[in-house]
């Protein structure tokens, strides 16, 4: 007899668990892979996928949102949805804050998904449409404040909070740095997961009419273009209407910048930033520099996101069981992304300590940043995903996840009285036979 779990796999789009383990990896490789040891600068690998696969991640995060919350709506019990996300978004607080325990040169982004989680609580139930305006708004809008809100901080130049953890509670700025002023500020970051949602719930109307394929290319062809005119806007304003000198003219008072001081803000328009933006000039604010957290920056990275998950999900409509059995590792990775994250912020931790124990500096650097070092991780993943995919089970964390936003919901269940039972029809008379 089938488990619950393996019904589910069975259900589940072979094209997000390939795009979830396209982020996984992709995100690996900004961890153990971001710089070059030997001249200390960024490796090609990371300019390239820096901030992208973290957004892609929280654009599937929306998607996954929609998938787990579309049961409770089905039976018109939106309040039990919402209780279902409240529940999983705290078991992610949870399981973040102690991940941001472990020592490391990571910043664990699961604490802030959690937070993340709890603010689209009132999106359950919108429309595809309801969700692209507000989040089209809140992109706009949000950086703006944003930098309006750091001013004032000492900490506006820097993360307030990187790797949230349980040491962070009870300092001061531990809501303000999960919400505005953190590696990966939730009032930030909910614009992915509006726009995912949106994706998904569009995804989920084109599944049910038979036009999955139809949707994932226009999708990836819409993303394709958004993606496309942010990078050309922000190369207009940055460049021939003066967005880099006014930059460097608030990092000199004003005054009018020397060629060194160009180069600087060049630089650090690349290098890309810590989930804010610099406060000393609002020229920042049309940078899509990675991380920024800028409104360019956004609707960039969600226009690459929704390429991938476009490309994955039209791949996943043509493959057939032959194909499917190739993948099964990378689909069971990421059919279990919570998992494989946790187990990589770990095993990086661990490599960490080795090449600090050890304290040969040239024979242990590979430890803690090296393409045979993303390698290792990418297998492990695999073999992760290669155990979950034989048991048709959930990953273990995702079992717990699950579990906690399961368990509010029944309590919602119960505590909702049931509806009064209809009496029975009356049934028609009995006539006799008259043939």
């Amino acid at each position: 007899m089938s488990t619950p779990a393996s019904r589910s796999r069975a259900d589940r789009l072979v094209g997000l668990d390939l795009a979830r383990f396209l982020a996984l990896i992709g995100m690996m490789a900004t961890h153990v892979w971001a710089y070059d040891i030997s001249t200390g600068g960024d490796t090609p690998i990371t300019q390239l996928l820096s901030g992208k696969a973290a957004a892609l991640f929280a654009v599937l995060a929306g998607i996954g949102i929609v998938l787990t919350s579309r049961r409770d709506l089905a039976a018109g019990s939106p309040t039990a949805a919402r209780l279902n996300l409240f529940g999983r978004g705290f078991t992610l607080l949870v399981l973040g804050l102690t991940l941001g325990v472990i020592p490391g040169g990571i910043y664990v982004i699961i604490a802030y998904y959690g937070v993340t989680f709890w603010l689209a609580i009132p999106a359950v139930t919108w429309r595809p449409r309801t969700l692209l305006i507000v989040a089209g708004i809140w992109a706009i809008v949000w950086p703006i404040c944003s930098q309006a809100l750091r001013m004032p901080l000492d900490a506006v130049n820097s993360p307030e909070i990187g790797s949230a953890s349980w040491f962070d509670v009870a300092s001061g700025g531990f809501a303000r740095g999960l919400l505005v002023t953190g590696v990966y500020p939730a009032l930030t970051w909910i614009v992915y997961v509006l726009v995912g949602m949106a994706i998904g719930r569009m995804l989920m109307d084109a599944r049910a009419g038979g036009t999955l394929r139809r949707f994932a290319l226009l999708l990836a062809a819409i993303g394709l273009g958004v993606a496309i005119a942010a990078d050309r806007i922000a190369a207009l304003l940055l460049g021939p209407l003066g967005g880099v000198q006014g930059i460097a003219r608030g990092m000199t008072g004003g005054l009018e910048p020397d060629p060194t001081t160009i180069t600087a803000v060049e630089d650090a328009l690349t290098e890309g930033m810590y989930g804010t933006s610099p406060t000393d000039s609002f020229w920042w604010l049309v940078a899509r520099s990675p991380h920024s957290g800028t409104t360019l920056d956004l609707v960039f990275t969600i226009g690459i996101a929704a390429v991938v998950i476009g490309l994955c999900l039209a791949l996943g409509t043509v493959l057939n069981r032959g194909w499917s059995r190739v993948l099964m590792p990378a689909t069971g990775a990421g059919a279990a992304p919570l998992t494989v994250y946790s187990a990589h912020v770990f095993m990086a931790s661990v490599g960490a300590l080795i090449a600090a124990i050890i304290g040969s500096y040239q024979d242990t650097a590979w430890l803690i940043s090296s393409p045979q070092l993303w390698v290792l991780h990418v297998a492990g993943a695999l073999l992760l995903g290669w155990i979950i995919a034989l048991t048709r089970r959930r990953g273990p964390l995702e079992t717990l996840v699950h579990a906690s936003g399961r368990a509010l919901t029944v309590l919602a269940n119960r505590s909702t009285p049931l509806p009064a039972t209809p009496p029975p029809a009356p049934r028609p008379a009995e006539h006799p036979d008259l043939r």
